[in-house]
């Protein structure tokens, strides 16, 4: 006799289901993920002891948990130290990553070409919370060696021309809630530390459309940050960096801000930007970038 397995019908998600519902996630599977994620605050390996304590769970948990993660290749245990780091699959899907991500693909050409003209460091950054993440960095021709940035880093977002760019048009009630207590952590003398100063240099950059680093984040460092658009709204920003009397030159005599502009332009008529713009919200409608020729020199 034939015996053919009864399927039990799936208990269908609720109506005001959300990802983030503490009820409908698997708690060991999290438990994991918050161990890698830990790697992400540290340059160096960990033990296990420092695991534990960092991300309040028991240490044989921990233990197992690692050699769960070990045996898929997500961390490896250096043998002569005794401590963990990220493995080779982490490498890997970070490369999945970025090798499908449509705005990185659809932006290297311009980033190379804005990186060749001004021999500067260009970045492509989109927003996690309160924090850029790198997708893309191209090395200016002239590198120099303060300047932190590596893609998969985070920065925060309310001192770096490519954060505040990518601030500007959340809607209010997103702004507040990235930021519940007002407090901004200052980097330099020159970073905005209240957050309705915050808000009034957010208008400004709607208002121009690009937003300028002065030194906000790394002594310096000047940056211009230009926002790409996709079919939903703000999807990306890029930017040009680098020493402060460079930039400054660059702004004054080589057209670096209407370049820049016009490639974030470029970009975002390839991601569909003006064709179903859903997420904005009250969010003043940043005017489509004019498409015009650039001067050459």
């Amino acid at each position: 006799m034939a015996f053919h397995r009864v399927k039990s019908p799936e208990t269908p998600l609720p109506t005001h289901f959300n990802h983030q519902t503490p009820k409908y996630q698997v708690r060991s599977v999290k438990r994991a993920l918050t161990l890698l994620r830990t790697f992400l605050a540290h340059d160096g390996e960990l033990s296990a002891a420092e695991l534990s304590k960092e991300t309040d769970l028991d240490p044989s948990t921990v233990f197992r948990l690692l050699l769960t993660l070990e045996a898929q290749g997500f961390v490896e245990v250096n043998h002569t130290t005794g401590k963990y780091r990220p493995g080779v699959t982490v490498l890997e899907l970070g490369s999945r990553f970025l090798r499908n991500n449509d705005i990185r693909t659809r932006s290297i050409a311009h980033l190379e070409r804005l990186r060749d003209e001004f021999g500067e460091t260009v970045h492509l950054t989109i927003l996690d919370g309160s924090e850029v993440v790198y997708l893309e960095k191209l090395a200016g021709l002239y590198p120099i060696g303060f300047m932190s940035s590596r893609v998969g880093d985070r920065n925060p977002a309310h001192c770096t021309g490519v954060g505040k760019v990518l601030l500007a048009y959340l809607p209010e009630e997103e702004l507040a809630a990235r930021y519940p207590d007002g407090q901004l952590t200052r980097y330099t003398d020159q970073t905005i530390t209240d957050l309705d100063q915050l808000r009034l240099e957010l208008a400004r950059v709607r208002k121009r459309g690009y937003a300028i680093d002065q030194e906000e984040h790394e002594p310096g460092v000047k940056c211009v940050a230009a926002p790409t658009f996709d079919h939903k709204g703000i999807a990306a920003a890029l930017s040009v960096s680098g020493p402060v009397k460079r930039v400054d030159h660059h702004i004054s005599n080589n057209d670096l801000i209407d370049k820049l502009q016009q490639a974030a332009a470029q970009i975002s008529e390839q991601m569909g930007w003006g064709r179903g713009v859903d997420q904005l919200g009250e969010v003043e409608k940043p005017a489509r970038p004019k498409m015009r020729a650039v001067r050459t020199r």
